[in-house]
């Protein structure tokens, strides 16, 4: 069964919400993952701020998570607290007293599994640094 027609079965689930910072002409980042451009503060990230309490899990790959450890992130660290976090890799090894979880190959059923179970609406995100924005497990 195809992810999209599993999706449209699916009734009982929180959604996906793919919250992502762009820049006018549509990079999330720039070379290298540098993110100097990014404002530090004002309203947008205040906007952010405030939809980022709303969510109740995150979802990302390995290489969104591992771009925290650059700004302090330690393996297992949890970057949202208030949100369980998942993140979907195939090597990402961590301590044993993680704060996160990892899903190895995750499959469609398995995605779908993660929103059904959530308490809340989970957000999707990403770190473009050298798969051009592309959604892999690493």
């Amino acid at each position: 069964m195809a992810f999209r027609e599993i999706i449209y079965q699916e009734h009982l689930m929180h959604p996906i919400i793919y919250d992502v910072a762009i820049s006018l002409d549509g990079f999330i980042s720039g070379v290298s993952g540098d993110i100097s451009k990014f404002a530090p503060e004002g309203p947008v990230v205040d906007d952010y701020l405030k939809r980022l309490e709303t969510y109740k899990t995150a979802i990302m790959g390995r290489n969104t998570y591992e771009f925290g450890y650059d700004f302090g992130l330690k393996p297992g660290q949890n970057p949202y607290p208030h949100m369980r976090t998942v993140v979907f890799s195939d090597t990402l090894e961590l301590p044993e007293q993680a704060e996160i979880s990892v899903l190895r190959s995750p499959t469609p059923e398995a995605i779908l599994s993660l929103a059904r179970n959530a308490s809340g609406p989970c957000i999707f995100a990403e770190v473009a640094i050298s798969q051009g924005g592309c959604w892999t497990t690493d």
